[in-house]
């Protein structure tokens, strides 16, 4: 006899804790739950796995004491298995999912929610957003939710809060609250927690009465993490002079000079990330005083002038080598649908509930709805029919008759009720809809903020999650030339190569990643398809009709570079003072040695954008190969150095 289908073993365990009347035990369990081996010791092993996979998916699985020799017991409580009615009306529930199937967030867990919700397959809706969260972030809106108070390492310090709210600004996601240790308002950067949150119990939490948790948002980069605060100014080329007024607020502006150019003024308590920003506008600007900051960002350059050059460099393979050698090249049918044991449980899960309700369906239908194939659906169905509750007779199973075309269910009235949200599936919905509510122009009262509201209300976390996107100056401009198919000619200041240049332009798709607007469009000048920044589009002038056909849009990435065939790929090693470089700029690939150096591998589209990275990174960095970017850090120091006067 073949091996029992774990999943065939967790369905049946979901539905026996479901339909029990009182805790049961493990021996209770295994005698009504086919597929447990029969040793003791394995038989208690199977289950702490299957009972914690059950916890992981959102299941509640309760534990409880009973009497006799076993001591605890077990069942699903109904209420708490179930979702509360959230009533979106049908215009608010095609909001939703429109909101997911625009928002791509890394995994499938918008799409299993909105399955739970009885929502119909999402279509060829286009990206509007994309980013990948930061590992922590799902555990850390769950303790907003529930006010739980967190605890967890950030940069190698252990730090206690309760969360007020998670932030996304300036293409970081922040966690915003209370800090119990230093009795303040913090807020921590989540891609710089270095492990997963550890929650206390519901309601664990505190918040100083009236605590406003948008007062302890950071701002720049250059406001935080630091008390005491400087006025700083800064002359900037005609180049970039809007792009950073943009950026430090109107009210910074000192004069703005007949040739564009620009003096600003605006305050500072971080004289780390300043540099740092300063130094990403290359030799476009120009730190003026006090004359402390300046001396010390013309030592930082200075330091990188006259850093040491390898002697030597060994040879670096060519971007196509490196990339077909990269983990998913090969491998693809470990990603086939159904390997994942969570997934196929979860998605099965929504299967029975949407059958419930509807009664029958052609396969086709069914197949398409849920992402399968129509062989892998039957197969799915086929072992759900064999489930249901002892004593597993034809009238206590669930049934399901699959036929050549379609599939016709007779199902107990409560699977159809769509089941409970798991802390990953609530923060899609979330954030997918306040994602699209944060785009410039969004209705802000329309159906997507009513179905957000309520969706909200029902978790939890009214005002937990909050998203801000940027509103260059020429956006509007961009979103009508995409909604109106029209070509157009720019002017564009590349910050790969540091060029200015003129493109006529066949617009795809607009889509913000990490924070950033980019244009997808088709370059006459280039003859193929490229992604430009909006902040960096520094004049538009729309002309006629889009002529013939577009070329297909990107497929959605968190990635706003992707590296192409020309792409040099380099070498560069890192002192663990400039590791922050692994978490900034996309990595082929990164090794530590020992004391914590690293040496990664990048692919680079043009050598300023490099130039600006090793800027930034300063004595911290250093070019291992190709032999001719040895100085490229040195060269690049010396440029910017001539605008002090060094």
């Amino acid at each position: 006899m073949s091996p029992l289908d774990r999943l065939e073993r967790l369905t049946d365990l979901v539905l026996v804790l479901l339909n029990a009347q009182r805790p049961l035990t493990l021996s209770e369990l295994a005698r009504d739950v086919p597929g447990y081996p029969e040793g003791r010791d394995a038989r208690r092993q199977a289950f702490e796995r299957d009972k914690r996979l059950l916890r992981e998916e959102g299941i509640p699985l309760i534990t409880e004491q009973v009497d006799g020799p076993e001591q605890f017991g077990y069942r699903i409580d109904p209420d708490s298995f179930y979702l509360p009615d959230l009533h979106l009306t049908p215009d608010e529930q095609a909001a939703l999912q429109l909101a997911v199937a625009g928002v791509h967030l890394g995994d499938p867990s918008g799409r299993d929610a909105l399955a739970k919700l009885g929502a119909t397959g999402l279509g060829d809706a286009r990206p509007l957003a994309s980013f990948d969260p930061p590992p922590a972030l799902v555990a850390l809106f769950d303790a907003v939710r529930v006010r739980a108070a967190v605890r967890f390492t950030h940069r190698g310090a252990p730090r206690a809060m309760t969360p007020a709210g998670v932030w996304f600004r300036r293409g970081r996601w922040y966690v915003v609250g209370w800090d119990h240790d230093r009795e303040a308002p913090r807020s921590f950067r989540v891609d710089r927690i270095e492990d997963l949150p550890v929650l206390g119990a519901e309601g664990s939490g505190r918040l100083p009465e009236g605590f406003d948790a948008s007062s302890a948002v950071p701002e720049e980069p250059w406001r935080t993490g630091g008390e005491d605060v400087e006025e700083v100014e800064l002359l900037v080329d005609a180049i970039e002079a809007q792009r950073v007024l943009d950026e430090v607020g109107p009210a910074s502006l000192v004069e703005r000079n007949g040739d564009g150019s620009a003096r600003v003024r605006f305050a500072v308590s971080n004289r780390d990330a300043l540099r740092s920003w300063v130094l990403g506008l290359f030799d476009h600007a120009e730190l003026v005083a006090p004359g402390e900051v300046r001396d010390e960002l013309v030592a930082w350059l200075r330091s990188v002038a006259d850093a040491p050059i390898p002697d030597a460099a060994a040879p670096v393979a060519g971007i196509e080598e490196v990339l077909a050698g990269r983990p998913g090249a090969q491998g693809a049918e470990d990603r086939q649908p159904g390997r994942d044991i969570r997934q196929r449980l979860r998605r099965l899960m929504a299967i029975v509930g949407w059958l419930a309700k509807v009664g029958a369906a052609p396969i086709e239908e069914a197949a398409e709805r849920f992402g399968l194939g129509q062989d892998e659906l039957v197969h799915e169905l086929e072992l759900a029919a064999c489930c249901g509750i002892p004593p597993y007779s034809p009238d206590a199973l669930m049934e399901i008759i699959v036929t050549d075309n379609t599939v016709e269910a007779h199902l107990a009235e409560g699977l159809a009720r769509p089941r409970r949200l798991t802390p990953a599936e609530g923060f899609a919905l979330a954030a997918a809809a306040r994602t699209i509510l944060a785009v410039p122009g969004a209705d802000v009262d329309g159906s997507l903020a009513r179905a957000a509201s309520k969706l909200e209300a029902v978790l939890g976390a009214r005002e937990g999650l909050n998203v801000d996107l940027p509103s260059p100056p020429l956006l509007a401009d961009v979103q009508r030339l995409v909604a109106d198919r029209r070509s157009a000619e720019i002017e564009y200041h590349s910050s790969s190569s540091d060029e200015i240049t003129e493109r006529r332009i066949d617009p795809v798709q607009l889509v913000s990643v990490d924070g950033h607007w980019y244009l997808d469009a088709y370059c006459h000048r280039a003859q193929g398809l490229r992604r430009f920044r909006v902040d960096r589009i520094r004049r538009l002038v729309e002309l006629s009709d889009v002529a013939g056909p577009l070329p297909a849009p990107r497929p959605p990435s968190a990635d706003a570079y992707v590296p192409g065939p020309g792409s040099q790929v380099v070498r560069l090693e890192l002192s663990p003072d400039a590791a922050w470089v692994v978490d900034t700029v996309p990595v082929l690939e990164a090794t530590t040695r020992e004391g914590g150096a690293m040496v990664v591998t990048l692919a680079v589209g043009g050598t300023a954008w490099f130039e600006r990275v090793l800027l930034q990174a300063g004595p911290g960095a250093r070019v291992l190969a190709p032999a001719d970017w040895l100085d490229l850090g040195r060269r690049a120091a010396r440029r910017v150095l001539a605008r002090y006067g060094g």
